[in-house]
Order: structure tokens, then sequence, then C-alpha cells
């Protein structure tokens, strides 16, 4: 925060008066208050003032030299009870800004009046900046500490003084700073003994300098403003400054027993007490003016803050968090985009950073999130509508009452809830489209969909609407489709599988990579693969990768700047190896991430956007990318992108043709390298991020909803495996690689091994002490036929020396 208490250099403060009132700190930043001389507003009190118990007589420690006979001596009475002001000194004359003076008893009364305190009550908590003691009639304090409190009954040192710097050793445990009082950090605790001199004797200065000078004074930090806020402080002394002639008699012996004309010189008086601060208002205020009902200052905020201090953003104003205005900056809080149907929100760092939340200049910036939307509408800017209501698409979301009941039909719907707003709306469910039961259909679910009849019940009819040709399904006889069979067109013919209504054959013909001619769609269930975690950043065309880390929440960002000299202005997100190899059972699954990007640009038109292919899959030596080519993402709007992992969404990256079924399979079979578009233009400012990436993966074990019918189950042929007859069985080896139309042939190890080489047929790892290209061989100092296929072929030697050459 920005402080307006930096306006005084140490020295100038005695200069001015008490009564002075600086102007406010008014600046192209923050807004600050004006420094105060708060110690005139204050309660203040003191355990000792002279004369509470009766008349006692002072002299001025000036006309005291030793060896020199006393005359005229300037001795005066006090006494708190006597009817003459000038014998009277109590605390409040500290403060009063005249040159009347409080003092205390002098040491003519004992030792016990070196310990004096005095507290002042500045009756709330402000930021001050420095204090100024002036002393009356006596020298300054020597030992002494300077102390402040929040709550009056923990108090901390601010500052300490000494008589000399070795006393900061002996009396307080700290290193002296030498010199003109100095800071190295901003809470840093020094001890001095700069303002603990002997001269003079009287009307001597103290300055306490807690702002100017430290590290951070012109925009002090977050520590300085703790360091400097305070509503008591206290002044704890400890001992009086004395002549160096009279010190060793004042140690040694007991001050009541040493000539009064030594001791009664001994006291301290201070005549003004200056405390320069003001009210903490974080950068938010200009004005704090005394609130005459509850006889404390208040700030009057601005920037859209409120509370007592400015320390927090208004209602309906969170859509960044609060922050205090520092000089250069006012951080003025920003209204939420409720869409004039909340008037409260709150700031959410998570939808922040995931950029869910619309400013008032539609752009996803910030994390403002309404509270307790009304006229039935729903979400995080009360922009979509309540459960049960939907707003057509020809509303706005501004427009009074958007939200209107949903019409569902209670006998064809799931629930009353419909699809609330174009958002989320389908080309088959625009909004207000109500969630059908099975067979049911229209925009209310009050009808049977085509190949159902006999509403609300909606009974299946006898022709498939997915293997038949039928107009209506309902009107027998049933004409099938090219690839399907049966009387009522509801199963794929042999070599078939995975019957769907939008394939015009029916069912897609079995791959099972050329080795079976017989599968069927995969009972499996589709579930999701995700992390955030092995990504790193490629150029489109290779070369030097980059590491990124993820933030919290999780997400992965990179800044244009830092990467465009290596990776050039097109580079991915290169996936990490949970999405590759084989991916087989992906096929028909849902591939999803969101990406998005942000750029200090403000007008999103004028932003430079390239054009790459968005998603890159690379495998079984075919590289294939997305078929819809550089799609835009715009700053600030997160971008989901859903392709199903099938051949028609896809083009091989070469020539830009579509890609088969079979070579896509190829690629599926062995992934290498999934790449995700992350640059979007070249604007060095802008800074991508990725947000999640998941791949649907087939597994047998998976609990998910949709079942994997475009997944092939092949019956594959002995030696083969997986679900398109892939792979090999332990003890095979696919020839040469070949992966379409490949043979699996088993290894000739012997029963000693497992697997061998794909192109040599080499075993890998031999056991049962055998070695060899086909395990064949007893290892020395064993002997036997290892071609017997037992793990007993090779038994060792039973030579009785243990030698190499036995």
């Amino acid at each position: 925060m920005r402080s307006a208490l930096t306006l005084f250099a140490p020295g100038e403060e005695s200069k001015s008066e008490h009564s002075a009132r600086p102007k406010a700190c008014s600046v192209s930043g923050g807004l600050f208050p004006a420094v105060l001389n708060l110690a005139s507003m204050a309660d203040i009190s003191t355990n000792a003032t002279c004369g509470s118990t009766g008349p006692e007589m002072f002299c001025k420690l000036v006309e005291h030299v030793p060896g020199q006979p006393i005359r005229n001596a300037q001795c005066r009475i006090c006494n708190q009870k006597s009817t003459a002001p000038t014998e009277q000194h109590p605390i409040e004359y500290a403060i009063d800004g005249t040159n009347r003076w409080w003092q205390s008893p002098s040491i003519q009364n004992g030792r016990k009046y070196h310990s004096v305190t005095i507290t002042l009550d500045l009756k709330q908590v402000f930021q001050i900046a420095y204090m100024i003691i002036k002393a009356a009639n006596s020298p300054r304090p020597g030992n002494w500490i300077l102390e402040r409190s929040l709550d009056g009954v923990t108090f901390n040192p601010w500052q300490y003084y000494a008589m000399t710097d070795t006393e900061c050793l002996t009396r307080f445990n700290i290193n002296p700073r030498t010199g003109n009082p100095s800071y190295t950090r901003d809470d840093e605790v020094i001890c001095t003994s700069f303002y603990s001199k002997i001269q003079p004797l009287e009307n001597g200065e103290i300055h306490a300098s807690l702002i100017n000078g430290r590290p951070s004074a012109d925009d002090p930090s977050q520590t300085l403003l703790n360091f400097t806020s305070a509503r008591y402080i206290r002044l704890v002394f400890q001992r009086i400054r004395t002549l160096n002639a009279d010190l060793m008699t004042l140690t040694q012996r007991d001050p009541r027993e040493v000539d009064p004309i030594v001791t009664r010189r001994y006291y301290y008086s201070i005549k003004d007490i200056s405390v320069g601060g003001m009210c903490i208002c974080y950068g938010h205020a200009k004005a704090c003016p005394l609130n005459t009902d509850t006889k404390k200052f208040s700030c009057e905020c601005e920037h859209n803050t409120c509370g007592e201090s400015c320390d927090r953003c208004c209602p309906g104003y969170n859509q960044q968090p609060w922050m205090a205005g520092t000089f250069l900056t006012r951080h003025v809080c920003e209204k939420c985009n409720c869409h004039n149907k909340a008037e409260e929100c709150y700031f959410n760092q998570t939808v922040a950073d995931l950029s869910l939340s619309l400013n008032v200049q539609g752009q996803n910036r910030g994390g403002g999130v309404c509270i307790n939307c009304h006229d039935n509408t729903a979400g995080i800017n009360c922009q979509t509508c309540a459960a049960g209501f939907y707003r057509p698409a020809e509303v706005n979301a501004e427009e009074e009452d958007p939200c209107i009941p949903c019409s569902c039909d209670p006998h064809g719907s799931i629930s009353q809830s419909c699809v609330p707003d174009s958002s989320q709306a389908t080309p088959f469910q625009p909004a207000g489209s109500c969630r059908c039961k099975e067979g049911v259909g229209g925009l209310q679910c009050d009808r049977c969909v085509v190949g159902y009849m006999g509403y609300p019940s909606c009974q299946r009819c006898n022709c498939s609407v997915e293997g038949s040709t039928n107009a209506d399904p309902c009107v027998t006889p049933c004409v099938c489709k090219e690839n399907v069979k049966g009387g009522n067109c509801d199963r794929c013919k042999l070599g078939f599988f995975n019957l769907q209504g939008y394939n015009p054959r029916g069912c897609d013909k079995c791959s099972c990579m050329g080795i079976s001619s017989q599968c069927s769609s995969s009972t499996w269930s589709y579930h999701n693969e995700t992390t955030l975690t092995g990504w790193h950043l490629l150029g489109e065309t290779g070369g030097r990768v980059w590491s990124v880390h993820r933030q919290t929440p999780p997400y992965l960002n990179v800044r244009h700047s830092d990467v465009v000299n290596d990776l050039g202005s097109a580079y991915y997100w290169n996936a990490p190896e949970l999405y590759l190899g084989n991916k087989i059972s992906a096929y028909g699954g849902s591939l999803v991430y969101t990406v998005s990007y942000t750029t200090d640009q403000q007008e999103s038109m004028a932003i430079r956007v390239t054009s790459q292919p968005d998603l890159i899959i690379e495998g079984g030596g075919i590289k294939i990318i997305d078929r819809r080519f550089g799609q835009p993402v715009y700053p600030s709007s997160p971008s989901t992108n859903h392709i199903p992992l099938s051949p028609a969404n896809f083009l091989v990256a070469e020539s830009a043709q579509p890609i088969g079924r079979r070579d896509f399979l190829s690629v599926l079979a062995n992934v290498t390298r999934v790449m995700v578009r992350a640059s979007y233009s070249t604007e060095t400012s802008a800074v991508y991020r990725l947000h999640s990436f998941s791949m649907e993966v087939a597994n047998p074990s998976a609990g998910g909803e949709r079942r994997a019918a475009a997944v092939e189950s092949c019956s594959c042929p002995p030696g083969y495996d997986g679900t398109s007859c892939e792979t090999c069985v332990p003890g095979f080896r696919r020839v040469n690689g070949n992966l379409y139309s490949g043979v699996c042939e088993a290894c000739r190890c012997h029963g000693h091994d497992t697997q061998c080489h794909e192109v040599t047929g080499h075993c890998l790892d031999c056991s049962h002490h055998t070695y060899g290209p086909h395990c064949d061989t007893c290892l020395p100092s064993y002997y036997g036929n290892a071609t017997r296929g037992s793990p007993a072929d090779c038994q060792p030697c039973a030579c009785p020396l243990n030698l190499p050459s036995n």
C-alpha cells in the first residue's frame, strides 16, 4: 500500500505545529487520507506524576555544576493539588499543544522513579508514520523502550533507546545502530543512543521514524503496514539520564541517602508528544473524517470498496479480488456481471483460473460468482435458468423475467427440467427441449419417436429403426440395410458389427487386422483417462522440448514470449505416455480438451490469429490431423473441443485426404504422439493454457454408462490377441512387425522364454540356465539337452571344484 505518511522527512516533522493538517495524498494511483497529529485526540495516562502525594521540590539540572557553589538555584514546587496552575504538571500537559509540561517525581523520592510508563490510547487503530517527543526542563530519557499494541494487552517494541551503545547490548541484548537511526528491514527493531545524549539539558527532541528510511517506504509492504499499525503507544522509561559526575554516586547508593541538592534535579519531563499517523483505508479513501456519533475516524471509501477500513469490495463488486490501492495502481473493485438478476456476488479463484465468469465487458475474465439469482435464473453470472425453466433463444439474459417454465409432459419426460438455454442446446435439442423416456420424442416429450408406437407407453415397432430402410418401421415387412439381417432387421450379418442408424449400410465390416472375419461389438464400457502430469511443449515439426508445470488449481500455462524463440510461433501441448501405445479400444470414444488464452491486447479483433491443425495424432507411421483444422479460439473465452475417435473426423496430414478405417486402426494400434494446439496468435503477451484433456478408452472393468459398441471384439485364431487381433499372445511374435495380415509365429525358445524379437525371432531373456538365439544351449557349469522344453533340461555339473573350466 502506498502511504501518504512518507511526505515528511524525519527532520521536518519538528518544524510543523501539532495542529498541522497535511493535504491528503492524491495521486494517479490509490487514495490516502491526510496525516494527523493523533496524540492531541488520544487518552493519555502515566503511573507517576510529581506532586501527586503532596508538594515536592525540584530543580533544573542546568543550575548544578559539580564543585561550584550553588547560587540562586532555580528550584520550584510541584504540587498537583495546588491552586496555582504553574505548580501542576499532569500528564495531559504532554499533548495539549501548549508550553506546559508533564513531570515525573524526582529520584529524591526513591530509585523506583527511574521506571515510569506513559500510555496513549488513540481509540482506534491507525497507521503510525512517526513520533516526536520534546523534553521540557530536563534532559531526554536515558534508557527506554517505545512500544506499540493493537489491544492494550500485548505490547511489542518499536524501538530501543540507550544512554550508550554498550548499554544496547547490556540492557536490551541488541547490537547498537550507530549514528542517525537507519533500517534494513520493514519490521526491524533497532537500539540507538543517538537521542539519549545529556545535551541539551532541556528542550531536547526525540524523533522516531517508523516508515521513512525502511526498504518499502515508497510503496509499503504488508509487513510494514502491520509493523506501523497501532492503537496503543507506550513509552517505558527505565533510567534517567544523569551527569557522569553523579553516575557513580547514584549507582552505588540509594538516592534517598544522597544530598537532595543532587537527586531533586533528576526526573523526566515532556512538554509535547506528537504522533503522526492516518486512518488505514488501504489506498481507497482520500478522506477520513471524525464520526460525531461513534467518535471515531471513518474512511470515506471510494473505488467501490466498503468496510470500516475499505478492506473489502462492496456487494456486487467482486469480479476481481479485493486489493489494496498502491502509489501506481488504484485497484478499483469491479462490478460482477449478474445480468441484473442479483445484487451480490463473491470472488472464486478457481472460477477465475478456469475463465468461467463473464465480466461486464463480455470477457471471461475474473472470478465473480453471483449470489441469490432471481427471476428463476441460475449460474455463475445468472446467465442460465433454474431447474424447470428455460430461456428461449431469442430472449437476452439481460431482459426482465427471461426464464419461462418448461412444459414437459409428465408421462413422457424423465423430469420436469429441460434444456435451460441455447448455450447447452444441440441441433437436436434446442432450448426448452425436455429429456424424454426411451421411445418418446418431441420438445415436450409428448409423442413417440420413429420406430415406436402407442404413446405414452411407446412400444418398439417390429422393424429396427437402425437396421431397416422402412419409412415407417411399424409397417411390415421389414426391409434390411445392406449389412443387416433378421426378420426385424436388428442383427448384423456375419463379418459385420455395430448396428447404427446413422450408418447407411447398417453395420461396420469387421477389420480384425485381416486375420479374422468374425467379430461383434465389444461389451466393454468407456472410461475417461485424464491427467495433466507429464505434458510438455513441442514445436509443430518437433525439435526442442519445453517442460511445463501444473498450476493450482490444475491447468498448464505458458507465456508466448518465453518459448517463441525456441519453438517458433506454432507449438503444441505434447501428451504423456498415458495416451500413447495401443489405443484401439479408444475407437469411437471421445477425445475432449479445453484450452484458453489471455493477452494484453484489449480488442480481440486486433489480435493476429494463426491457423494450424488443432489436434495431431501419430502412430503406425501415419500422421493424422483433426478435420476441422484451425478452429479459432478467442482471448479469455475457454474453448472445449469434443472429437470422436473415428475415421470421419480425421485427415491424413501429408495428403489432406480422408483416412480409411484400416489405416485409422493402424494409427490407434501404436500411438506414438498426441499433440494439442497450444498457440493461437502471434501476440507476445499471450499466455496459453491447457485446462483439461481426456480420452475415452474401453475397459472390461470400467463401470461407465456408455457401451463401447464401436470397438470390435474379434474371434482371433490361436497365437493372436487384442480386440482386433493386433497383438500376439505370450510366446508368439509378429513376424517382421507387420500389423495388417501379420503372422503371429510361435517363438522357438524351447519353453525357456516367452518373448522373442519380432524380426530375428531370437529369444530375449533365456531362463532355466540356458542361452543362445533359441535358448537351445546349457550355460557353462550346466549339462543336459536344452531343447527338451523342461525347466530341468540343464542341471549343474557334479565337478568338485568351482572353476570356470569345470
